[in-house]
Order: C-alpha cells, then sequence, then structure tokens
C-alpha cells in the first residue's frame, strides 16, 4: 500500500469514526428522550427480540451489545430495577450456572416502538443514497 492509500485510509477511519460517534449520540438522545433507554439497552431488547424464543444467555448477550459479562449484568439488573417488566432472568434447565435473560411481551413492544425511533435517525442521517455510496467508497479502500 503506497503512502497516498495509507493516508487516505486513515482520513476515510477518521470520518467514518465521526459520522459514527454523531449518530450514536443522536439516537443515544432520541431513545433516552423518547423511552427512557440508553443505545446499549436498546441493543440488548433489540438482540432479544430477534433471539430464538426472545432468551438469550448472559454471556451470548456480552459480544452482541459490545460489553463485558459484568457490564451486561449490570445493565440487565438496572433494566431489571426500573420495574418496566421488558426483562425476566431464568436459570438455564441444563446448567445451572448460565442465566438466560428473555424478553416479555411489554419488552417486545418497547423495542418494536424505539426502532421506529431508530429507523427515523438512521434514514435522517443516511439518506439511502448516501449510505450506498458511503459503503461503495469504503469497500473500495478495502480493496486497495
Amino acid at each position: 500500500m503506497n503512502k497516498s492509500n495509507a493516508e487516505d485510509l486513515i482520513t476515510s477511519w477518521l470520518s467514518f469514526t465521526h459520522i459514527q460517534m454523531n449518530v450514536a449520540n443522536e439516537l443515544e438522545a432520541r431513545l433516552q428522550e423518547n423511552y427512557q433507554l440508553s443505545l446499549k439497552e436498546f441493543y440488548l431488547l433489540l438482540f432479544l427480540s430477534e433471539a430464538p424464543e426472545k432468551k438469550l444467555k448472559l454471556q451470548q448477550l456480552e459480544s452482541m451489545v459490545g460489553l463485558s459479562q459484568s457490564a451486561v449484568s449490570r445493565l440487565v439488573s438496572r433494566f431489571e430495577a426500573k420495574g418496566c417488566g421488558a426483562l425476566e432472568r431464568k436459570s438455564c434447565d441444563s446448567d445451572r450456572r448460565s442465566i438466560y435473560t428473555s424478553l416479555t411481551a411489554i419488552g417486545q413492544a418497547k423495542v418494536d416502538k424505539a426502532k421506529v425511533t431508530v429507523n427515523e435517525v438512521l434514514a435522517q442521517a443516511f439518506p439511502l443514497a448516501e449510505a450506498e455510496e458511503l459503503l461503495g467508497q469504503l469497500q473500495g479502500l478495502k480493496q486497495k
């Protein structure tokens, strides 16, 4: 890779991370304002809503949400402390050391509403044509 390509890659990476940070901050603000959810809490609900039987082990959630096991456990505990009834913790029948976190009907309704807001923010931040162009540029840099 020549020096120019390396500099282009760094510049593109910095631009990408700047955009990602701004969008994440906007998502966080809107989710907090409208649903009293953090972005990580939204991710937790989303991944549970997409899981078979709407339940996952805490160990599975840590890699999906991007937090350590103890941080995921604290996140679930804080969520439960809110008393909104969105999550339930259950012991695993086959392995008593494992704990499942499952999404309730209340949690599903909450994530369904929040997804509308998330999609609005993303559509505003990345109009379809611009998003496709940006992804094309990033893929082009990867191939250089």
